[in-house]
């Protein structure tokens, strides 16, 4: 990073131990107290934009707020104003000596070499009770992974292995209020994601406690419940799969440690544990162990919860005023009558899609082409038809018979012509993508989208264009798309977080979405809603090429 300043005010850069999609962490020396801090810089990308920078201040002053001895601990935050040049953005916090909980887990479960049962449950007490103490406090760290825990070599005396430290509440935010973070298009790790946090339904502490119990089923078995060659993929086995049972992996995971384990990643978040707590003390008596005092402690003496309300991330626009009566508590079964249109139903779930059958219709013909969009009647149930009379004669039915067979033979002329005349309306693609690069740009930084005959999306929703990455990336590149005059000319596109937009083998889609959605993080799952795409060949890649029409076949792998 040599284009960045070795001095951050008093702080004298080091070394940088971390990088991520939004920004870096560094190893710093305070000059004037004369102790090492860490110091996370936001990426040069990013820091041209006030919106960003006022809400960089408000996460910061969340963050801030929480103080436990097992979440690293901010001192202070700073935007430092520099003549001709982006404000640098930078939070100042404990440095924490020792490796994190994916380098132990590598050494360990990965070889084979599981941690006896008391040091499990030493580890997951001391995160357990970090995280019910910022859910206590209305707040979701959104970011739980063995790589976001920090294992404490300063005293080692209670836990040969370190205390456990969670760092990293960078995409944190209060429960129930939306937009105000830096959450962007960040996804959170698509290994440790939970199903309902991943497709932008909407999230509380519980997604939380999913990803915690997917770091147990790591520590437990050696390996992630899921794994893919791509984001997308990963996403949905952890929305529809479920995953290999623990003790297939390792057969030395007793039936109880098994239960609690499967457990703690439902796919259903009402069907996890109540707090991190309650699924450490089950694991402890899962194990036959006494579970720790202090942990049985935190569970009488925790705050109501205040992170259990569950709400649509784009339906909370306004705080609730004093006196206002609660929102109810949504059920997946209530997520059903209205959920947000790009979510895939959980497994085992059998309720229908959000979208209705006048929907649906609409989304045919967006497929096919057809300039304006059909509108077939809604599904609302029509009057109760009145018992059939009774027939009194012979004649009568052979006059019925008739009269069937002459409506048949109707129906299937008039089915006929409208297949031919939906053939003859067959999208040809006239759409192309090209990607371009500035004049000091290294990459193919940008990316422009021309198409015509694209109808207008239906109400309430929108197309998105999205780069959907052969690898397991964190962040989905995506940009909302304007139709007018059922053209699409988007002029150049650029994402901040990704330098090159041209990789080979990846995949450009534009899918329909909710309109009303303003965490629109990854594409429609549903096959219906993938509309067009370009793939980027393994050869070497041309920057111009043609947008095609998703297969209708859901089984067609093209567009997933």
């Amino acid at each position: 990073m040599a284009t960045e300043p070795r001095y951050l005010g008093h702080y004298q850069m080091l070394e940088c131990v971390a990088r991520g999609g939004m920004g870096e962490v560094w190893k710093a020396l305070d000059t004037r107290l004369q102790r090492t801090v860490a110091i996370k810089l936001l990426l040069s990308n990013w820091r041209g934009s006030s919106d960003f920078v006022t809400r960089f201040q408000s996460e910061a002053r969340l963050i801030a707020s929480l103080r436990h001895p097992n979440i690293v601990n901010i001192h202070n935050f700073y935007i430092e104003e520099r003549e001709g040049e982006p404000p640098f953005l930078y939070m100042v916090m404990d440095y924490v000596e020792g490796q994190t909980l994916a380098a132990y887990i590598a050494d360990t479960s990965k070889q084979g070499k599981f941690p006896p049962a008391e040091e499990i449950v030493d580890i997951f007490t001391a995160v357990s009770q970090a995280l019910d103490y910022a859910h206590g406090r209305g707040m979701i760290h959104r970011d739980i992974k063995p790589a976001n825990i920090l294992l404490d070599q300063r005293d080692t005396r209670v836990r040969s292995m370190g205390e456990p430290i969670i760092t990293d509440f960078g995409i944190a935010r209060r429960q129930g209020v939306s937009g105000g973070t830096l959450i962007g298009s960040i996804v959170g790790t698509p290994l440790y994601v939970a199903p309902e946090q991943a497709l932008g339904m909407y999230e509380d502490k519980r997604s939380d406690l999913y990803s915690l119990g997917i770091i147990l089923y790591e520590v437990m078995t050696g390996t992630p419940p899921f794994h893919g060659a791509s984001m997308m993929n990963v996403i949905m086995q952890h929305v529809s799969q479920p995953p290999v049972q623990p003790e297939l992996l390792n057969t030395r995971i007793s039936p109880a440690v098994s239960e609690v384990i499967l457990k703690s990643i439902a796919k259903k978040p009402e069907e996890r544990f109540a707090s991190a707590s309650a699924m450490t003390v089950a694991l402890a008596q899962a194990f036959q162990i006494a579970p720790p005092a202090s942990l049985l402690q935190s569970m009488h003496t925790s705050p109501p919860d205040a992170a259990l309300s569950l709400s649509y991330i784009h339906s909370m626009q306004t705080v609730q005023s004093p006196g206002q009566p609660d929102p109810p508590v949504l059920s997946l079964s209530d997520l059903a009558v209205s959920p947000s249109p790009s979510i895939v139903g959980y497994a085992g779930i059998k309720e229908p899609m959000s979208e209705t059958d006048a929907d649906m219709a609409t989304v045919a013909s967006l497929r096919s082409g057809g300039i304006t969009p059909v509108s077939l009647p809604g599904s609302a149930p029509g009057p109760i038809p009145a018992p059939p009379p009774q027939p009194h004669s012979q004649v009568q039915r052979r006059w019925l018979l008739i009269g069937s067979i002459v409506l048949l033979v109707v129906a299937l002329v008039v089915g006929s012509l409208f297949f031919v005349t939906t053939q003859s309306q067959t999208f040809q693609p006239a759409g192309t993508i090209h990607f371009s690069r500035g004049p000091a740009a290294k990459y193919y930084n940008t990316l422009q989208i021309d198409a015509e005959h694209i109808p207008a999306p239906p109400a309430g929703k929108a197309y998105y264009a999205w780069i959907d990455p052969v690898t397991s990336e964190e962040h989905l590149v995506h940009w909302k798309l304007t139709v007018k005059d059922q053209q699409i000319h988007s002029g150049p596109l650029s994402d901040a977080a990704t330098a090159n937009l041209l990789l080979p083998d990846n995949r450009f889609l534009i899918t329909l979405e909710d309109a009303t959605n303003p965490q629109v993080l990854v594409p429609a799952m549903d096959p219906r809603l993938r509309l067009y795409y370009a793939k980027i060949p393994l050869t070497h890649a041309p920057l111009v090429y043609t947008m095609k029409v998703c297969p209708a076949d859901a089984n067609s792998s093209v567009c997933f």
